[in-house]
């Protein structure tokens, strides 16, 4: 399985990739939608980690393995 990251711009609940040429002639994906909110841009990221930690509900354990995954991927 691979994954592709991609910039998008919604113009009246229209998604139009920034770079369509990356995009796959057909293909099925999600969609992470990032908001600024005020309260959440003044967290520090190790604050930020840890409401994610706890918005995922993972122990320390399985946070550690996600952790691991992440950096994984990214390789």
């Amino acid at each position: 399985m691979s994954y592709l990251t991609l910039e998008v711009e919604i113009d009246h609940g229209k998604v139009v990739s920034k770079e369509p040429s990356k995009l796959p002639e057909k293909a099925s994906g999600l969609l992470t939608i990032f908001q600024a909110d005020a309260v959440a841009s003044k967290l520090s990221p190790l604050q930020a980690l840890d409401a994610l930690q706890k918005h995922l509900c993972l122990d320390a354990e399985q946070a550690a393995a996600w952790m691991a995954d992440v950096r994984a991927a990214r390789r």
